[in-house]
């Protein structure tokens, strides 16, 4: 069966989280949810449209066009454009963003339009939104833009702004072709100056090299190539720059912008740099400010006064009067200038944060629109009017239901604690109150017009709402200390019901008469997520079901358990159903509990025992039968009906009041109304978004003709008017008796107690005073300023302040266990002090049975904790302190084990890997210390390179010497012996200079090591570290060999003291000397590996030993004591080594690299307080400290060319990163050069075809002016010129405004040229009157006039637009050039740079950097004779001056055979000058034979002869072939002749049936010429027409004739003259073609 039941939207209430914009002068819009919400300002009258895909998200309007657009949220989202006020659809505009628009908005005037998207495409798109075209795009890729505003005075030009940049769009357009271009605004840093900016596209200067090398791009020198390069600053020079927020056009296309620490900036049109005008920072300072409207351009002194606060420019809109700004503060500013001083004027406050502010199309007023959901229409030119437009607040809804009967309004509560009365007829909002604390569920009566308010602090407040107009708050109570998260009436309003988060539930009386009683509560031990109260008519009483989850169950999957308990009216209240402490019995209220196998969101149940409940994994909904135990302890469920529902679960369940209906809700945004019976749905609408969360809450009125729905996050109310099946009249006739039963009995009810609730409100208005339990003010209301700014502040802040107000109030749940508690300590009061006295004397004999104890032996004596009686007591304790020890044992365990773990890995790592480990040596007695070096054993792939480097340097020098050998010439006996002599000189100081370094002194010199001076490559310093590693490790590892050998003579010396103090003690006992002996020892140092170990002598704790541990340990001592008694034995090569040759066989100058003098102690104090001793010690510490520095200043040159040569290295890298960059930026501008040349190219093309198409319409345009008199032929010369006057007549049109002369500072906007034309055409109207006719004239020659004309203003109107469009594309045409030329030229830029820069690297790689070993003491260079500076000297080595002279002198000698080669080669040049004048003589010869030989005539059979070698073969051929050709002609011939003989035989047949025909023909000819004499003769007999007037007739005619043949010669020479000038003006435009085409 066809459902009829339908739902109809009445009418939608909320706030936005968007902009409030007007849409006209009188009329705002914004969005709420799914629904965009128009609001008269003038009559408060409300229209809705709604987005029929889901919810709306990107929003703007225009009110000059009285247009507005909104986006979808969706994938694939489109842009919908509607008009105002007829709400049509104008454009969809699509396929601009693939996830979300962020950000739109419309020109000023005209048609163009803007959006940009977010992730993932960042795209600005331009659009037209008459037509929908996209016109133009744009990829910024990253950019999170906030803000985007068109130029009012130029639509082709708009800002977009993020958090850190701001880019100023150029739209240039080339007939139907755009093209968008940026400009970026530099922001300057909060500190007021610019950031750094590193010039990329500069390289560093090469006209001379530092002495460091070139200096390279902070990018380079961070490794960094590509787009980051591009914007990369070092962390030292970056600066927090300002953040832009909101921006504001000025009449002189400047701007304004507002920024998010309360900076305001300025940005001039041209320069397009940005100014900081002023801060929350800045009281005065000076700025320029340029082109201002109305002021003046010069330097100005400004004066903050108040100074701009913090977040106080969030918003802008400009006028006459100034700049407007606001912000969070609520504050409105007036910025203006006065006297040359800019001021900040503050005009206005709204009391709470100010999201937007902006003007009307005429501005005349100002739009306030409040983060808190209040507008307000400021003027301008009257700072005192302010009205309020919208008071609809903000926040998400709790809740809405219907108040009493619902039959006429509507209660709503909004989470940050404000509750809200509405009419159902219009929405209008009636009344508002607000609450001190944040709402957590609401519910209103049915039994009386009051609401009870449930709060997260465990609060419920209970609303007066009998005058709706002022609702008051006439009783609170404080239940319990955790959020209240259920609130239920009964039907009938006997029972309120409050589930707690913790698992408490509260059952309280509804009726005000009495004082809305709390009965009791009960425990259910798990986390409540819904109440459902049924009333069973039958048994009178109250069915409750609560679900709940376990603590292992997740909240958001639902809850598996279900508890019933019921209410039986006042009987609730009796003894036997509640204990002292408040908690009813669960055998009374026969309490039940049943586990559900799915875990289900929300359940709901009715008097029939029937459960509905929503299981959101399987989004689906389930109807169960409830079947209750004979105990009443537990029920069951039995599943009838189960319906899939939503799309998105976390759903929830409404049954409506007659339990016909039940609604379901869930996170996709749909409501579904079915029968309660047979679970069908009605019909389903999407009320709210699944963006926003879905829907929160569905209620319906008691007649089921209205329904309310609250969104979760969308902060929006819908009411619906239902209509359901009237068909079915069973159950209309039951819910109609349902609804007027209900409704008469609540109706009694509720007059009764609303005279209650007005008693209570009297009665505190009287008394003037608060209610000892209601901490509420006398108007019972608290400010909404309040309000806002609790909720406005943070969570913390508001939890802290909650629980510091309710930590000093008592709830109800503490009070009954206090009175509990008084109740029992009353009635036991004997027993607890018979009690206290037994306990009394227990203590006392314990006392002195203690005291006994203490004198007894201590073999006898008992512990302290034997005289703990309470055993139970002292287990407890013993138990607890055994699990803190093993709490603390793991502890420490765990803690022991991380640090063996640590040990590990540091012993791993830096001793176990190690192949020689580090220890010092230290002397005995002299306080020096030398420290071997540790190393690790070089790796297979180290010593693999160093082959290959080996085995490449060895093949390089063969090669060389081979090379030198083939090259060089063998030198003379002479000058070999002098050059030999001279190499022996400089050999030593050679190698001692070149070198660098004194390696060879200790025969460590490695032969494939380069020279310093032919170091040029990267591969060659390369290899030079490598080698130069290998050699400090060949140095290193020497030094470890006679470390070791010292080393083990130090523990050699060791022993010999030891065994010679053994005969010092004896002696010194002999002497009876109490003397010490000194006892040589290693140190930790010396032996590093016990620090690896742990001694029994480092344990301070007594250790405990086992017997096997002290048998070892016996065992290990007596082993020592024979080793020592071995080692005392004398060893004579030992002790002779140490008293002849000190220890060692041979010392060597190495020894002292790792040497160290110990500093003096005394050396710490100030030099002021040394005695003369320490003064004498201090220089001779002084004198050894220098004379060791300059020994070790001899072995540290390897490690100073290592740290050269990676310097020099680290240059080249630099130098490469900066050509990599240099390349990568060419590339870009090529592929850009490309692009920009292509758009060009089409745009040349389209310019010439245009401009084509412009000539022909001015030709056409000049044509109708020429053929104007040709037009009048029949008219005489006279009237022709009266005529053409009146032809090139126009009306006197005034340019139409805009608007009038308004507070508009952005002036007046001209008619567009389309509707200018449009008006001119209407003028001409009044024109074409016969009013204006000449005397005398024809109207058909009136008519021809006023057509002719209206052509020609068509045409000039054409010529017009077609001019405009020509030089708008020549604009942009020069524009690619130059473009085109800039990319050139950067193209050009960089090659030069990259020139430059392998100039810089040559220079480099060849002037080195060397290290030089001088002889100490010698001076190189006097001051007096020779010059000091080396800046413009070149350091070269003595070959290189000598190959030098060598090569001159080879050189030389060749110059002199070139020269001999030279003379030679002259006398070949005159003798080929006489051959040459020889070959012209014969070649005049030969021309001549030429001429005399072309003069013969030789025939064509002459030729064959001639050019045939076998002629008679040839003539042969030819005849054949003619014969055979002469064969083929003959059989065609006769063919053809064939076909012919046919067609004549056909031909005869058709001229004899022809024949017939005409005779045919001529019978039928003669009668029809009797049947014509016949109407001659008739019409001669009947004629009546005048010969005159027929002559007269035909001689008209033939004048007429005469006059058209002469207009077409004159038309056609017209057309030939104009013909010849086309002609002229192509060949002017196209000469070459024309050129052409009259060659051919």
């Amino acid at each position: 069966m066809q459902n009829k039941d339908t739902l109809t939207l009445r009418w939608v209430k909320g706030y936005t989280t968007q902009n409030v914009l007007f849409v006209d002068d009188s009329t705002i819009c914004y969005p709420c949810g799914n629904f965009l919400i128009f609001v008269d300002t003038e009559t408060k009258e409300e229209r809705v449209l709604k987005c029929e895909t889901g919810s709306i998200g990107a929003f703007t309007a225009n009110s000059n066009s009285k247009v507005v657009a909104f986006a979808e949220k969706r994938l694939k989202p489109s842009i919908y454009v509607y008009n105002f006020p007829e709400l049509s659809k104008t454009a969809v505009l699509t396929d601009g963003a693939e996830l979300e628009y962020t950000l739109l908005d419309f020109s000023y005037m005209g048609s163009c339009f803007a959006s940009f998207s977010s992730i993932p495409d960042f795209t600005l798109t331009i659009w037209n939104w008459k037509t929908g075209h996209n016109l133009c795009s744009k990829s910024m890729m990253r950019m999170q833009a906030c803000v985007l505003c068109f130029n009012p005075m130029n639509q082709l030009q708009l800002c977009l702004a993020s958090c850190d940049s701001l880019l100023v769009w150029n739209i240039e357009c080339c007939n139907e072709f755009h093209l968008l271009t940026q400009v970026n605004v530099e922001l300057p840093a909060e500190d007021e100056t610019m950031t750094f900016h590193e010039d990329f596209r500069i390289s560093p200067d090469c006209s001379a090299l530092a002495y460091y090398g070139p200096k390279m791009l902070i990018s380079a020198q961070a490794g960094l190539v590509g787009e980051m390069a591009k914007t990369f600053v070092a962390q030292e020079l970056q600066k927090t720059i300002v953040q832009p927020v909101s921006v504001c056009w000025t009449p002189t296309s400047d701007l304004y912008v507002g920024c998010k620490k309360g900076e305001l900036l300025h940005v001039d049109a041209d320069l397009h740099k940005a100014v900081l005008l002023a801060g929350p920072a800045h009281q005065s300072f000076i700025i320029g400010v340029g082109n201002v409207p109305d002021w003046p351009t010069s330097t100005i002194r400004m004066n903050i006064y108040p100074i701009l606060e913090a977040c106080s420019v969030n918003t802008l809109a400009f006028s006459t009067k100034g700049l407007f700004t606001a912000g969070k503060d609520g504050k409105l500013y007036c910025i203006t200038s006065k006297f040359h001083n800019l001021e900040v004027e503050e005009c206005w406050s709204a009391a709470s944060s100010i999201r937007n502010i902006t003007f009307s199309s005429d501005h005349t007023s100002l739009l306030i629109a409040t983060e808190e959901g209040l507008a307000f229409l400021y003027n301008p030119l009257d700072e005192a009017d302010v009205s309020t437009t919208l008071n609809v607040y903000s926040g998400d809804f709790v809740s809405a239901m219907f108040l009493g009967t619902g039959t006429q309004y509507c209660v709503s509560a909004r989470k940050l604690g404000i509750m809200q009365v509405w009419s159902l007829k219009d929405g209008k909002n009636i009344s508002t109150l607000a609450l001190p604390e944040r709402i957590s569920a609401m519910a209103c009566c049915p039994s009386s017009d009051h609401v009870a308010l449930a709060t997260e602090t465990g609060h419920i407040y209970y609303a007066n709402v009998v005058t709706v107009e002022t609702p008051q708050l006439i009783h609170q109570v404080f239940l319990h200390r955790m959020a209240i998260q259920s609130l239920k009436y009964d039907p009938e309003g006997q029972f309120l019901v409050a589930g707690c988060s913790d698992g408490y539930i509260f059952s309280m009386n509804a009726k005000p008469s009495k004082l809305f009683k709390v009965f009791g509560y009960t425990e259910i031990k798990a986390e409540i997520l819904g109440v459902s109260v049924a009333l069973n008519k039958l048994r009178k009483n109250v069915d409750c079901l609560t679900l709940s989850c376990q603590s292992g169950e997740h909240k958001c999957h639902g809850g598996t358990e279900l508890t019933m308990f019921q209410l039986l009216g006042e009987d609730t209240a009796a003894s036997t159903y509640i204990n002292n402490r408040g908690m009813m019995s669960d055998v009374a209220i026969k309490k039940m509990s049943c586990h559900n196998r799915l875990p289900l969101t929300s359940a709901v149940h009715d008097s029939e025992d029937n459960l509905y409940g929503f299981c959101s994994q399987t989004r689906s909904i389930h109807k169960y039968k409830i079947i209750k135990d004979v105990n009443n302890k537990a029920f069951n469920l039995i599943l009838q009906v189960k319906v899939q529902a939503h799309q998105l679960g976390h759903g929830f369940l409404h049954l409506s009041q007659d339990q016909e209906y039940l609604a379901s809700a869930a996170r996709d945004g749909f409501i579904q109304i079915r029968d309660a019976n047979s679970m069908e749905i009605n019909f389903e609408t999407q009320c709210h978004s699944y963006h926003s969360g879905g829907v929160r809450s569905v209620d319906f009125s008691l007649d089921r003709q209205t329904v309310l729905t609250t969104g979760i996050h969308d902060g929006t109310l819908i009411c619906f008017s239902s209509k359901f099946d009237t068909e079915n009249t069973l159950r209309t006739k039951a819910a109609i008796e349902f609804s007027v039963s209900t409704f008469s009995l609540l109706s009694q009810t509720s007059k009764t107690e609303n005279k209650v609730l007005d008693l209570i409100e009297q009665k505190h208005q009287l008394d003037g005073k608060e209610d000892t339990h209601l901490p509420i003010s006398k108007s019972s209301t608290y400010s909404m300023a309040s309000v806002i700014s609790h909720g406005s502040m943070s969570e913390s802040q508001r939890l802290n302040d909650e629980r510091s107000t309710t930590s000093l109030e008592e709830t109800w749940l503490e009070i009954k266990n206090k009175e509990a508690i008084k109740k029992d300590n009353f009635h036991h009061a004997d027993v607890k002090a018979h009690l206290r006295e037994g306990i009394k004397k227990l203590r006392q004999t314990i006392h002195l049975m203690m005291l006994e104890n203490e004198r007894v032996p201590p073999n006898e004596r008992l512990n302290q904790h034997e005289f703990n009686l309470d055993l139970k007591e002292q287990k407890k304790l013993h138990v607890e302190g055994e699990e803190k020890v093993a709490k603390v044992r793991e502890s420490i365990e765990m803690t022991n084990l991380a640090n063996q773990y640590l040990r590990e890995v540091i012993k791993r790592e830096c001793w176990d890997q190690m192949e020689v480990k580090g220890r010092m040596l230290e002397a005995f007695d002299s306080g020096i210390a030398v420290t071997n070096y540790s190393k690790r054993e070089r790796s297979k792939k180290d010593l693999d390179l160093l082959k290959q480097i080996t085995r490449q340097r060895t093949i390089e020098q063969i090669d060389m010497k081979a090379r030198k050998d083939i090259v060089e010439t063998p030198p003379k006996k002479e000058e070999k012996e002098e050059e030999e002599a001279e190499e022996d000189d400089s050999k030593e100081d050679e190698n001692l200079a070149v070198k660098g370094s004194l390696t060879y002194l200790y025969g460590l010199v490695n032969p494939y090591l380069y020279r310093q001076l032919d170091l040029h490559t990267k591969d060659q310093k390369i290899n030079q570290i490598i080698l130069l590693q290998d050699m400090i490790h060949n140095i290193k590892t020497d030094f470890n060999k006679e470390f070791d050998a010292t080393y083990k003579q130090k523990e050699v010396e060791i022993s010999r003291v030891n065994d010679r103090n053994v005969r010092i003690r004896e002696i010194i006992m002999q002497l009876d000397m109490d003397e010490a002996v000194w006892v040589p020892t290693m140190s930790n140092n010396e032996k590093p590996e016990r620090d690896l170990e742990v001694f029994e002598s480092e344990i301070s704790a007594e250790r405990y030993l086992t017997e096997e541990q002290k048998a070892k340990l016996e065992e290990e001592f007596n082993a020592e004591q024979l080793r020592i008694l071995l080692a005392k034995a004398d060893n004579w090569r030992e002790r002779a080594l140490m008293d002849m040759m000190g220890g060692v066989l041979e010392a060597k100058k190495s020894d002292i690299l790792k040497m160290e003098i110990a500093e003096p102690l005394f050396m710490v104090m100030p030099d002021y307080e040394w005695n003369e001793e320490q003064i004498r010690q201090a220089k001779e510490y002084t004198i050894k400290d220098q004379a060791l520095s300059e020994e070790k200043d001899k072995y540290r040159k390897e490690e100073l060319k290592i740290c050269n040569l990676l310097f020099s290295l680290q240059i080249e890298e630099e130098v490469q990163n900066r050509n990599a960059q240099l390349n990568f930026l060419l590339a870009e501008q090529k592929s850009c050069v490309g692009c920009k040349a292509q758009v060009m190219q089409d745009t040349k093309m389209m310019v010439d075809q245009f401009r084509e198409t412009y000539d022909d319409l001015v030709a056409e345009d000049r044509l109708l002016e020429r053929g104007f008199r040709k037009e009048f032929f029949d008219v005489n010369a006279a009237m022709v010129d009266q005529l053409y006057k009146i032809y090139k007549r126009r009306p006197k049109m005034q340019t139409k405004r805009a608007q009038v002369a308004t507070a508009n500072p952005f002036g007046y906007w001209s008619e567009s040229a389309s509707e200018g034309h449009v008006n001119l055409l209407s003028s001409m109207e009044e024109l074409n009157t016969t009013r204006f006719k000449p005397e005398h004239l024809d109207q058909a020659v009136w008519e021809r006039l006023c057509e002719i004309r209206n052509m020609k203003i068509e045409s000039e109107h054409q010529v017009k637009l077609k001019a405009v469009t020509l030089a708008e594309m020549q604009t942009f045409l020069q524009k690619r050039i130059e473009e085109d030329e800039h990319c050139n030229q950067m193209i050009t830029n960089y090659t030069q740079d990259i020139s430059s820069l392998c100039e810089i690297k040559s220079q480099f790689q060849m002037n080195l950097m060397v290290q030089l070993v001088l002889k100490q003491g010698q001076v190189e260079v006097t001051s007096d004779d020779f010059i000091s500076e080396y800046n413009n000297s070149i350091l070269l080595h003595k070959a290189v001056v000598e190959d030098l002279n060598n090569t001159i002198q080879l050189l030389g000698e060749k110059k002199v055979v070139i020269m001999v080669e030279c003379k030679d080669f002259k006398k070949g040049i005159v003798q080929l000058e006489w051959e040459y004048r020889k070959m012209l003589m014969q070649m005049d010869d030969l021309h001549n034979k030429i001429r005399d030989i072309l003069k013969f005539t030789i025939t064509r059979q002459a030729q064959m002869y001639l050019r045939e070698d076998n002629y008679e073969a040839r003539v042969t051929d030819h005849i054949m072939v003619m014969e055979r050709s002469v064969d083929g002609q003959e059989t065609f011939h006769d063919r053809v002749l064939l076909q012919k003989r046919d067609s004549i035989k056909k031909l005869q047949k058709q001229i004899s049936q022809l024949k017939r025909d005409l005779k045919t023909m001529d019978q039928l000819l003669k009668e029809q010429h009797i049947s014509v004499s016949e109407r001659l003769h008739i019409q001669e007999m009947t004629a009546t027409i005048k010969p005159e007037e027929e002559a007269r007739a035909r001689f008209k005619e033939l004048m007429q004739h005469r006059k058209l043949v002469e207009l077409t010669k004159a038309q056609v020479e017209d057309i030939n003259t104009l013909r010849i000038e086309l002609e002229k003006q192509r060949m002017r435009t196209f000469p070459v073609l024309s050129d052409r085409e009259q060659q051919t």
